[in-house]
């Protein structure tokens, strides 16, 4: 399958001039930009409410894990974001009274006065936000329940764009998610961090506003009516490995 390959002059002129976001300096680090930044990690809240084991799912896919909180000022921040309880990711689940808190909390622990006590009906647990019950104490619950959840990531060093394959194309029927971007670079930085992402398309419309859609397939894994080329050299940029 072909594309349409930017010329270097026209890509210098592409990547020139946008938001400087994401315009790092060497070995900086940084978040993705659908997540924020906070005490030298990333996080990322999810807009609907899930099962314990369905967050952990979701966020594993996105890079990350379940947040689990190390510190009162990283449960203050964490509260700052919640409507609701939220899970965070330590359970039970194969030992009664063994907690396994994922990644290590680093000996911090904060469960509400007498929990946790669901014994084998209540095996993973959440962070409370009812300021009458302990507002940001932790409780045991049926892990069925659905809670709100952030996920917590490493920050990661900017992708180089020399190391991606930037076409004038898009790859269709294969978008993952799709999140609002200032520039092909930052999208790079999304791609390499949801392990999910085999390639991306940066979608250009003419008020501005660009789009980062993430791809579960390379073109040469799709099918060859699913790449095509863009109609004018940045209506849709393509990326790959």
């Amino acid at each position: 399958m072909g594309g349409f390959y930017l010329p270097s002059v026209l890509l210098v002129l592409f990547t020139i001039g946008m938001s400087s976001a994401h315009s790092c300096k060497p070995h900086q680090m940084l978040c993705p930009s659908d997540w924020e930044s906070w005490g030298g990690s990333c996080y990322k809240l999810l807009e609907e409410r899930m099962t314990w084991q369905e967050g952990r799912l979701k966020c594993q896919e996105m890079g990350g894990e379940v947040v689990v909180p190390s510190s009162s000022e990283e449960t203050k921040y964490l509260l700052s974001k919640l409507e609701n309880g939220m899970w965070i990711n330590c359970n039970d689940l194969e030992i009664e009274g063994q907690w396994d808190c994922t990644p290590d909390s680093g000996g911090y622990m904060n469960w509400h006065k007498e929990e946790p006590n669901g014994e084998t009906i209540e095996n993973c647990a959440e962070l409370e936000t009812l300021t009458s019950w302990g507002n940001g104490s932790w409780n045991d619950h049926v892990c069925s329940f659905e809670f709100q959840v952030i996920c917590k990531g490493k920050m990661v060093t900017p992708a180089k764009l020399k190391q991606w394959r930037l076409l004038a194309s898009c790859l269709i029927g294969h978008t993952l998610r799709e999140i609002p971007t200032s520039n092909v670079r930052a999208c790079t930085t999304v791609c390499d961090y949801d392990p999910r992402c085999r390639s991306f398309n940066v979608q250009h419309f003419g008020n501005g506003e660009r789009i980062c859609q993430l791809n579960n397939a390379t073109r040469y894994e799709a099918d060859h009516t699913q790449f095509v080329k863009s109609k004018k050299p940045f209506t849709c940029i393509y990326g790959e490995r």
